[in-house]
């Protein structure tokens, strides 16, 4: 069954007695794109972060956001090259914009970097375990998400892939009516200006067969329900599928249009549109999927 791009996750997790919360958010994109805000102390090990994500999800766009959530214990350290450099940074601004007023410490306040909690040495494959049984934790659950908003939309796009088969039933049923049809206005036509003239009916034969031709949509109608058939097989697949939805989508629509350059027949010509705005809300859904 096919997933969405769409889900969250979070998780709390221990490494020792410090107490992190880590959350992750997933949205859509052509590819995957990951994000990630940690602590220092894990800047080393965000690879590895990145490694996880993509071994379980092949698309999407993620953001995954870990903090400390537990109580700061031991010395506060003060970054006093940053502060300087924040506070040149508001002096040239305050110059540059003609801004009046003081710079002082409330103002510094705001810059968190420049505050950090003195830590010991850490152990990095003991982070890595207790990092990995977060990200993991929440991993599970934005896939689950994913899965289960996967398995509306593949209904969505079932029932729509259903209306456009039952399009190309009634689109095959009037082909043989609209050569017919033809016929039938011609020889009306030829009847009307030869008076009570004797019509020739092979020409007039000969004039349905070219106009039967030119109009013939066999081959499209034949290619638009495997393409739809190869579409229902992509929803049972387990595995993404997103990109073949919106290759499929291309086909599908290239069938339709030239169906309706080639069937000279208002009833035909309806149906095309119809066929038209089921593939458009199929599109709409496909771009939902990884």
């Amino acid at each position: 069954m096919c997933k969405s791009m769409t889900g969250y996750g979070v998780a709390e997790f221990f490494i020792g007695e410090d107490k992190f919360s880590l959350e992750m958010k997933s949205a859509n994109h052509r590819f995957i794109e990951i994000n990630i805000k940690l602590p220092d102390r894990f800047s080393i090990l965000e690879n590895k972060l990145r490694d996880v994500v993509k071994r379980h999800c092949a698309r999407g766009s993620f953001y995954i956001s870990i903090i400390y959530s537990g109580e700061i214990s031991g010395a506060l350290k003060v970054n006093i090259p940053m502060a300087k450099h924040y506070y040149g940074a508001l002096q040239e601004l305050q110059k540059g914009l003609g801004l009046k007023g003081e710079i002082d410490i409330s103002m510094l306040l705001k810059f968190r970097d420049i505050f950090s909690a003195a830590e010991a040495d850490r152990d990095m494959e003991r982070d890595w375990g207790g990092l990995k049984r977060g990200l993991e934790q929440a991993l599970n659950s934005l896939v689950s998400m994913r899965e289960e908003e996967g398995g509306t939309l593949s209904e969505d796009i079932s029932s729509r892939l259903n209306c456009m088969e039952d399009i190309v039933l009634k689109m095959v049923a009037r082909v043989p009516i609209v050569t017919e049809v033809y016929r039938k206005r011609l020889r009306e036509k030829i009847a009307d200006v030869l008076d009570n003239l004797i019509l020739d009916e092979t020409k007039l034969a000969a004039e349905v067969a070219i106009f039967a031709e030119k109009s013939d949509i066999t081959e499209e109608l034949v290619r638009l329900r495997n393409h739809l058939s190869q579409f229902r097989d992509t929803l049972k697949l387990d595995e993404p599928v997103g990109r073949r939805m919106d290759f499929l989508c291309q086909e599908i629509l290239r069938e339709i249009n030239t169906t309706g350059s080639k069937a000279n027949d208002f009833e035909l010509a309806s149906m095309v549109v119809t066929a038209k705005a089921e593939l458009e809300k199929i599109r709409e859904q496909a771009q939902n999927v990884e």
